[in-house]
């Protein structure tokens, strides 16, 4: 089990998400990130957000629309009561055609507020997405029935993983260990994410994966592990066998 304040947060997505399934049905849409391993690649490291690609040609006012009416419906609020959630503050930053951001504070009786958010990305027509169930243990956890919902299949996770890792301006340890988690743990296809990452992308991934420093592993990922693998990664000879382990599958992918 996550610590209470990841649980309360995982908690809130997850319903949160239950009620974006059913609104944005017809829409095509895919959750991402942390939350999209978390919740559908069985990842052990916990996420604070959750976000979300949309496809360009869903309008903002219509997103807008759909995700104020969830946060303002009973049944909603209902259902985070239910949770150990009383109370929910929402704040709306930023709203434009390429991104939409909802900002919230959860309350509780259990833990001080905690901040959180979801956003939501608008910059393509096409949106790849596979649906499914949300891991089964995660709603057995939370007490919640079994919803389909769109996220992004192991093969592009470790496209966009390796991507972030090729760009210059990210410098993001989360991505090592997340590449070593689909790599490891899922049924990603060496043959389809090749034909779809360029050889220098590829390179550069695998450059800046030597650069990373237990240090920054330690500060940004460690704290957001489940108790058994923070254990084992308090050890720094574990975190240079992650990064043997995704330089070793870069360098095949090149290959």
């Amino acid at each position: 089990m996550p610590n209470l304040s990841f649980e309360l947060r995982e908690r809130f997505h997850l319903t949160l998400l239950y009620y974006i399934s059913l609104r944005l049905v017809s829409r095509p849409y895919a959750v991402k990130g942390g939350i999209c391993l978390r919740f559908f690649h069985r990842s052990q490291r916990l996420s604070e957000d959750t976000d979300i690609d949309i496809s360009s040609q869903v309008r903002r006012k219509t997103l807008e629309d759909a995700i104020d009416s969830i946060i303002e419906s009973q049944s909603f609020k209902g259902s985070l009561i239910s949770r150990g959630i009383t109370q929910i503050e929402t704040r709306k930053p930023k709203q434009t055609e390429t991104t939409q951001r909802w900002k919230f504070t959860l309350h509780s009786q259990q833990a001080s507020p905690l901040p959180t958010k979801v956003e939501f990305s608008r910059r393509n027509n096409h949106i790849p997405y596979t649906t499914g169930i949300p891991d089964q243990e995660l709603l057995r956890c939370y007490k919640m029935h079994p919803f389909a919902a769109r996220f992004y299949d192991s093969n592009h996770m470790c496209i966009q993983k390796i991507q972030a890792l090729a760009a210059l301006q990210r410098h993001a340890v989360r991505d090592l260990f997340d590449l070593d988690h689909l790599f490891s743990s899922t049924l990603s296809k060496s043959d389809i994410i090749r034909k779809s990452v360029k050889k220098e992308e590829v390179e550069k991934a695998a450059d800046k994966v030597g650069k990373f420093q237990y240090k920054d592993f330690k500060e940004q990922v460690l704290p957001y592990l489940s108790e058994s693998l923070e254990a084992m990664y308090s050890n720094p000879a574990a975190f240079d066998d992650l990064k043997r382990r995704v330089e070793d599958y870069l360098l095949e992918l090149m290959g």
